[in-house]
């Protein structure tokens, strides 16, 4: 079984400049803009549109990244966020396989329902940890208001990363001239 080393790193690429975007996006913005109590969050963004691409292992570790990111950029509990994002990337990966990345209606189901449920997580852990005192205020406006306003940059994110890495998934032969797949 030969090993192919010319295509090692270009399906990671797409991924890490999103990331640095979405960091760059976070520290800059993310505290500033603001609605109704909640805060854009450029991190679960963009962990909930790299699960959406189908890889369990690597959402894990980007949901996690994403989170500590978030973190260390935030006053909040330090590891908070990275469980959160990490366990709802995980699981958002498990469950989107078959989805197969890119926008679509579906995969912005799945975007809008992950940051919501990742967001209400996150504030009951808030409320639990005693950063926040009340649960309802903390629900409403913190983490709906925060995973509503997300869904936008999610957007793009999934945008982005479904154009990035759509090839190389498809059934060709890879130009052996046959119009068959080969087993190797």
């Amino acid at each position: 079984m030969p090993v192919d080393y010319r295509d090692a790193g270009r399906g990671r690429s797409p991924l890490i400049i999103c990331g640095l975007v979405a960091f760059v996006l976070q520290v800059a913005l993310g505290s500033q803009i603001s609605f109704f109590g909640g805060c854009l969050n450029f991190m679960a963004a963009f962990a909930c549109a790299a699960a959406l691409q189908g890889d369990s292992g690597a959402a894990a570790i980007t949901g996690f990244v994403a989170g500590l990111a978030y973190d260390l950029s935030a006053t909040v509990p330090v590891g908070l966020m990275a469980l959160v994002l990490a366990i709802g990337s995980y699981v958002v990966a498990g469950l989107s396989a078959g989805l197969g990345g890119g926008f679509s209606g579906r995969s912005f189901q799945f975007l809008a329902i992950a940051l919501v449920i990742e967001m209400l997580v996150y504030s009951i852990a808030l409320v639990l940890v005693g950063v926040e005192g009340d649960i309802l205020i903390a629900l409403g406006s913190h983490g709906l208001m925060t995973a509503l306003i997300s869904l936008v940059p999610g957007a793009v994110f999934l945008v982005l990363l479904g154009n990035a890495g759509g090839s190389g998934r498809g059934f060709s032969a890879r130009g052996r001239g046959t119009r068959y797949k080969g087993i190797r």
